[in-house]
């Protein structure tokens, strides 16, 4: 996991971060010794969020138990830490917004979300593995990478997608890891860790991220991380819409089906279980606003299955064999990755969209037809509340406004909309009655662009109406122009970030190199001088390898050394760190590693490359290795004693024979000899 690269994703302030309530309690609870009253008052100030714990905390998961009424009680049912997690998973949600990237289906990613998340509570619920809140949380989050990436990449990411759709076959993963150097999993591990979410959650999540498919002869669900897989399978088959091609839909089917195999036993009754999926995920979503798919239940989904599976099957037996999968893409269909992109990013200028405000019905209509006729987009309000809030959702570009209005007058909805981050930028038009010195200075400095005193002639409203529709194309090209400096920034990122690593790494084995190795030591010896943990290394030498070269020449030379770094990946801790630092020899950097634990990493290191079978014809020989150990002292002053010391460890094993590993300070050798 490449914590510096996410760093750099989150400086960006792109990334989906929880909102409102979700920040007071990340603020409340960013040490241990935070007090559970302070966080219910939080909860309790958002009447929406106190509405979502108590529903959760009386779920059908708690059984028979006397409902909660208050915040105070749900915490006790779900623990603090549960609801910590769920206030800032439901702010999250609650803070969705349609995004710029314009390939991300935002609404399929919510509603598929929340039908995994109700679907894992449930499992988790009917099969006893787990917390069902803790399971809900995971079920919810567990894709947010993908969101990430789309936010703080919206334009490489919508041509990614656009890649992705091409080679079906092919998990996005691959794409993001190649253009990013990270991906959606990577993300959803950092993401969760930086939101302080328990270890085992962000674990679960990353798992089931890294395994997702379910194999048809899989039946043992032993933890979470199962758990989120069934809940996926089941979710994404549930909101998957049915215009989606047959291809998606018979994938989906495969790994329903395979999900419901998983869960057939005679103790689990599926079909009810999914109904109940169902019922939960439409409930949630009402409440949530996030669109579901009411009409369906169990019958109707596998019905649905049934059809466009065997519509995929009648394609692809249709479609001519050319090297790809059959029924993936028709020879027609084909066309370049940007070809498909320019055509999302230069689709044709959407109309001027205007939003009439007036509580007089005659004349908003007059007005509505007039503009109507010329080529606009016309939304109609008859009082500020509820044009405040068509325009907080439909984000019109031009706001016409009479002024004398009940509850919230056009001056006040004015002032509402400039105080809004996402429409302070609105063109607004204010027609009053009075064209007086006090009523302009007034509406000028409310925020008003542009006034039309009553009565007015079509013209004259027309004219103001062009002298706006300038600015609003004189605004988008300005963010136009913005979304190309993004892009061009992200991709100078990317590409820096590749330069990077590729000056880190030994180019023949994928392995960090010398230069990695030591900055990696300065890094790591600068922690040890202020925590004092342990610290060992291995230099590690190939025996005989200049005869492997003389022998059988350098290309197979080259091919012993890149099988040889495969052996130590295969055969190392995940907190090990192995480089090749120059020819045939190695540097493994062991962290807190006792004295024990580095002689039993040796020999694992030593025999397994003895045993190894190099996949090399006419390659018949044995390949050994040996190894030099040495564990940092305080009284060293640098890291640059403490390779030496092992590089001594070194010459010392293969002076006692080789295919072994000494110890400093030891003479002797403590390995295995051939």
């Amino acid at each position: 996991m490449d914590i510096t690269i996410f760093d750099e994703l989150k400086s960006t302030g792109n990334l989906p971060t929880p909102a409102g309530v979700g920040i007071k309690i990340l603020q409340i609870t960013e040490s241990d010794d935070y007090e559970v009253a302070e966080m219910s008052r939080a909860i309790m100030a958002d009447s929406s969020l106190t509405g979502r714990i108590l529903q959760l905390a009386n779920s059908t998961a708690f059984g028979s138990q006397q409902p909660a009424t208050t915040v105070d009680e749900s915490i006790m049912r779900l623990g603090s830490a549960s609801v910590r997690n769920l206030s800032l998973a439901f702010s999250l949600v609650s803070e969705r917004k349609p995004g710029t990237c314009k390939a991300f289906d935002y609404a399929g990613y919510w509603s598929a979300s929340l039908a995994r998340a109700v679907t894992a509570q449930v499992l988790s619920a009917k099969m006893g593995i787990g917390r069902p809140e803790e399971a809900y949380i995971c079920g919810l989050l567990s894709n947010i990478g993908r969101l990430a990436l789309a936010s703080v990449f919206p334009e490489l990411y919508a041509e990614l997608i656009v890649e992705s759709q091409r080679h079906p076959c092919t998990g996005i993963n691959k794409f993001e890891q190649e253009r990013f150097d990270i991906d959606h999993i990577q993300v959803a591990a950092c993401m969760a860790a930086d939101w302080k979410l328990p270890k085992p959650l962000g674990e679960a999540i990353q798992q089931s991220l890294e395994n997702p498919e379910i194999a048809p002869n899989e039946r043992a669900v032993t933890n979470l991380a199962d758990v989120l897989r069934l809940a996926n399978a089941i979710a994404s088959a549930l909101a998957l819409d049915e215009s989606a091609t047959p291809d998606v839909w018979a994938y989906a089917g495969e790994q329903f089906r395979n999900a419901r195999l998983m869960l057939g036993s005679e103790e689990f009754d599926f079909p009810d279980s999914c109904n109940e999926f169902i019922t939960d995920w439409v409930s949630w979503g009402h409440d949530l606003q996030v669109a579901t798919q009411p009409q369906r239940n169990i019958e109707s989904l596998e019905s649905l299955i049934t059809s466009k599976t065997a519509e995929h099957d009648q394609r692809a037996s249709e479609e001519p064999s050319d090297g790809n999968p059959a029924g993936l893409e028709s020879t027609h269909e084909k066309r370049s990755t940007s070809t498909v992109y320019q055509a999302l990013n230069h689709e044709a200028a959407p109309p001027t969209s205007i939003l009439l405000v007036d509580d007089e019905p005659v004349s908003l209509k007059i007005l509505q037809m007039q503009l109507h006729q010329k080529g606009y987009e016309v939304l109609t309000a008859t009082s500020g509340k509820e044009a405040l809030k068509i325009a907080l959702e439909l984000c019109p570009d031009i706001v016409i406004a009479d002024w004398q209005m009940p509850e919230m007058n056009g001056m006040d909805l004015c002032r509402s909309l400039r105080r809004s981050n996402e429409r302070r930028d609105v063109y607004f038009l204010l027609v009053t009655g009075s064209g007086g010195d006090d009523v302009i200075v007034e509406a000028f400095d409310a925020g008003v662009d542009d006034f039309v005193t009553k009565p007015f002639l079509p013209q004259v409203m027309g004219a103001r109406i062009k002298g706006g529709e300038r600015l609003v194309q004189l605004n988008r090209k300005v963010e136009n122009d913005k979304r190309t400096m993004r892009r061009q920034v992200a991709e100078l990122g990317v590409l820096t970030r590749k330069l990077r690593a590729t000056s880190l790494t030994d180019a023949l084995t994928d392995l960090p190199n010398r230069r990695y190795a030591l900055k990696r030591l300065k890094s790591v010896w600068s922690a040890l001088e202020r925590v004092g943990h342990n610290l060992t290394l291995m230099m590690i030498d190939i025996d005989h390898f200049k005869s492997v070269n003389d022998d059988y020449g350098h290309d197979i030379g080259d091919l012993v050394l890149k099988e040889t770094a495969n052996v130590f990946k295969g055969c190392l801790r995940a907190s090990d760190e192995i480089c090749r630092i120059g020819g045939e020899e190695f540097l493994l950097i062991c962290k807190d590693t006792s004295e024990e634990e580095s002689l039993v990493v040796a020999e694992r290191l030593r025999a397994n490359v003895q045993a190894h079978t190099m996949p090399l014809e006419h390659f018949d020989r044995e390949l050994t290795i040996s190894l030099g150990i040495a564990e940092y002292d305080p009284g060293m002053t640098c890291f640059n004693e403490l390779m030496k010391l092992a590089d001594e460890a070194l010459y010392s094993a293969k002076n006692n024979g080789r295919n072994r590993f000494v110890r400093y300070p030891e003479i002797k050798s403590t390995g295995k000899a051939a």
